[in-house]
């Protein structure tokens, strides 16, 4: 079922996301994938729209926000959890930590402290190089980075999974939607589909949306 967690979303959007956990509890399927949302603290996010995006998607989807404690003991919370899961049975393949904004940068350190490969892991613009330099850390897991080429807060996403042995799958996928960093404060279908079939074993080709599970031939040079 899809779980409402204390977060606090500040005003309104607190109580409107988990009026949307309460209103889809009762249509979330059993086996489905579970995702993990560490949303944006910018403001003019739609969380409620992209959660209920997720749900109807098919994923079991908790959300976990920022809680006033420092990014790496954030990090330290979201990893607990994902390690609960996996106590449970729940198959790595089927957990799926998706970060936005702000949020990417604990995805980030959540791949490092897990230590699982099979792990998925999505972030979502801000990618920052000079985390590299702040924390002593290796990702792991498959790891997908999408941010849009208009985006200024966001640099490539690869420094941040390299030389790390046990990221077992990483692909960076640039848009050109001309959203710029808005591009994840909605549920919008150019970072939605990707970050589907991410979550079943898809393939990505670099500089396109559309991502499936037979490799085929890139456009374009892959990272």
């Amino acid at each position: 079922m899809t779980r409402s967690l204390p977060s606090p979303l500040k005003h309104t959007r607190r109580a409107l996301v988990t009026a949307v956990f309460l209103a889809a509890s009762s249509t979330a399927m059993a086996g489905s994938p579970h995702l993990i949302y560490l949303p944006s603290t910018e403001a003019g996010v739609d969380h409620a729209a992209i959660v209920q995006a997720f749900d109807d998607q098919g994923f079991e989807v908790s959300t976990f926000a920022y809680a006033g404690e420092t990014r790496l003991a954030y990090a330290h919370r979201i990893a607990d959890e994902v390690r609960a899961l996996m106590a449970k049975g729940v198959a790595p393949e089927e957990i799926n930590v998706v970060g936005a904004g702000t949020g990417s940068a604990v995805t980030t350190l959540t791949s490092a402290l897990v230590g699982n490969r099979h792990v998925n892991y999505v972030l979502l613009g801000q990618c920052d190089p000079v985390m590299k330099a702040n924390y002593n850390f290796r990702m792991s897991g498959r790891v997908l980075g999408v941010h849009d080429a208009n985006d200024s807060t966001s640099l490539s996403c690869r420094p941040l999974w390299g030389d790390s042995p046990k990221v077992s799958e990483r692909k960076e996928l640039v848009l050109n939607t001309g959203h710029g960093e808005a591009l994840f404060h909605e549920p919008r279908q150019e970072w939605l589909q990707p970050v589907a079939e991410w979550a079943t074993g898809g393939k990505v080709s670099i500089g396109e949306t559309s991502i499936g599970k037979v490799d085929e031939p890139a456009p374009r040079k892959e990272y």
